[in-house]
């Protein structure tokens, strides 16, 4: 569905407006998202309506606003995401600073100065502008931001298949903004992702706002023209969009998933020791963010100490301590400091436990060739 919907995008005008010459570009690739054809030469029309050439197959009728001139990745994002919206589906992209133009549009993003989603202007660099996302995110939203707090569940319902009231909906949704929109909005707005005045280690200049920002025209280009910056934000829309849709098909098809799989593990734990700190994964699927979130939302206690899976590549047991924060590698009880280092029949001698295959010198993660021989040294860690 994911790549259907790309498809259908792909062939969609957009239709750009620098501030003098209103401009009409052809449909943007969406290579990256669904393999799409390449884009169809750009058409220039004096039309200070900016309507698309009927003949060219371009827009629904309605079109969606931003700026000229440089471009961000929430923009760029923004008008990709609200062309997935039903109400804007095929909406050409005007691309002006002229207010009267401006005015015309049914939605106008990133510039305009106004906040008013009842009637789709989504601007977040007026005075007095401080809008969050909500449910716990004190992020200042920019563009994209705005976009997706208004069409997301729409944009994930359709994905997943499911209304937008849904429980799946708004797990993702919330899923989706936390792991790829916030730190757009906070890159947009100025927003340190740590409150420290030390200077970086290093320079991380790969971020997906980063790589958008080095699609402008580049200073020393003789070609400074509105068709080329137009061509331009043409990339940018279907970069932040093709990275979008990855994020989107990861938290359907694999994330929801696994916090399903950990959810059930989680809860059945007791089964498993009596202690409740020993969970086992009878599926092994990425777990450990999951584990923080649902253990957190379940008011779990005690807390988990050890994750058991079994390792499809051997066919052995891994007994994995777990860490104090999904950021950090200390552990919450690492496995004990004289098992670590140690292999095959030393491990098992030292331990008393048939089986053992090694401890991490770190004794964050240890083996067995057993399921049995993996919950025994589980529990007699937890005894050291």
């Amino acid at each position: 569905m994911l790549a259907a919907c790309a498809w259908r995008l792909s062939q969609r005008a957009v239709t750009f407006l620098p501030r003098v010459r209103p401009q009409i570009l052809n449909p943007f690739p969406m290579a990256a998202a669904a393999g799409a054809a390449s884009p169809k030469r750009l058409r220039v029309y004096s039309s200070a309506a900016g309507d698309a050439d009927p003949s060219n197959g371009a827009g629904n009728g309605r079109r969606v606003g931003t700026h000229n001139g440089s471009f961000h990745c929430d923009e760029a994002l923004g008008c990709f995401l609200i062309r997935l919206t039903s109400q804007f589906a095929g909406a050409d992209v005007v691309r002006t600073r002229d207010s009267q133009i401006l005015d015309s549009l049914e939605a106008v993003l990133d510039v305009g100065g106004v906040y008013d989603p009842s009637r789709h202007r989504y601007d977040h660099h007026q005075k007095g502008f401080n809008e969050v996302f909500g449910y716990g995110f004190n992020t200042k939203l920019s563009s994209a931001g705005l976009v997706y707090k208004h069409f997301g569940k729409e944009i994930i319902a359709k994905e997943l298949q499911l209304n937008e009231d849904h429980e799946d909906v708004h797990r993702v949704y919330l899923a989706i903004y936390k792991s790829f929109v916030e730190a757009l909005d906070a890159i947009d707005n100025g927003i340190n992702q740590y409150d420290t005045e030390q200077t970086p280690k290093y320079v991380n200049n790969t971020h997906l706002s980063s790589r958008v920002g080095r699609l402008n025209p580049d200073w020393t280009d003789p070609d400074q023209s509105p068709e080329k910056e137009n061509a331009a934000f043409q990339q940018a829309m279907a970069l932040a969009g093709s990275e979008f849709m990855e994020s989107v098909r990861f938290h359907v098809k694999s994330w929801l998933p696994a916090r399903s799989i950990v959810m059930e593990c989680l809860l059945s734990r007791g089964n498993v020791d009596p202690s409740g700190e020993i969970m086992v994964l009878d599926r092994f699927c990425p777990w450990k963010l999951h584990l923080f979130e649902l253990e957190q939302e379940l008011k779990t206690d005690p807390l988990t100490k050890y994750v058991l899976y079994e390792d499809e590549r051997s066919k052995g047991w891994r007994v994995q301590a777990v860490s104090v924060a999904p950021d950090r590698f200390e552990s919450r009880k690492a496995l004990p400091e004289k098992w670590r280092g140690m292999r095959d029949d030393e491990l098992s001698k030292e331990t008393g436990i048939p089986g053992c295959v090694f401890i991490h010198m770190s004794g964050f993660i240890g083996g067995n060739k057993t399921y049995e021989g993996a919950l025994e040294m589980a529990r007699a860690a937890l005894k050291c």
